[in-house]
């Protein structure tokens, strides 16, 4: 017999279509396909051929499970593009400061953060993306006083060793 006539054969039986079969012996119960070729009664080449056509293995499981994880991340870049507008205005042109310094880089952070959204990650100018984030974050932790505590922390350890 082939393919299709043992799936015609296992599907009247459990009168269910084999995805679901599959379904319930590979996800819900967790059987190998050892067991799983015995509770159908075919072969177990034949078991581990739909069971990898229906991506119902462990490994593929988890790296479908994956790839939606890496399509939200990507949605979350997507709307994390449009926080800041690119096309504002600068307030601080002619002055050299911590807060033109700021807002260039956030303006920096939004275009970049566009251009990663509109080419789905895949623009070269894009990998500079998490440096314009590294320097936002350090301005965060300069603001809140972070960086001192941190200083503060180290030089204490550097007198001590």
């Amino acid at each position: 017999m082939r393919y299709t006539q043992y799936k015609g054969v296992v599907e009247r039986e459990y009168k269910k279509s084999l995805r679901k079969i599959m379904y319930e012996l590979c996800v819900v119960e967790g059987l190998d396909s050892v067991n799983g070729a015995l509770r159908l009664g075919v072969a177990k080449t034949i078991f581990e051929y739909w069971r990898n056509f229906y991506r119902y293995d462990d490994n593929q499981r988890l790296f479908d499970e994956k790839v939606r994880e890496l399509d939200k991340m990507n949605f979350l870049y997507v709307n994390e593009g449009k926080k800041k507008n690119v096309q504002e205005p600068l307030k601080h042109t002619d002055e050299s400061s911590l807060d033109g310094f700021k807002e260039q880089v956030e303006k920096m952070g939004a275009y970049y953060r566009q251009i990663h959204a509109e080419s789905g990650g895949l623009a070269v100018e894009a990998t500079n993306l998490p440096l314009f984030e590294f320097v936002e974050e350090l301005i965060q932790r300069y603001e809140a006083g972070d960086l001192l505590e941190e200083i503060k922390k180290h030089s204490a350890d550097a007198k001590k060793g």
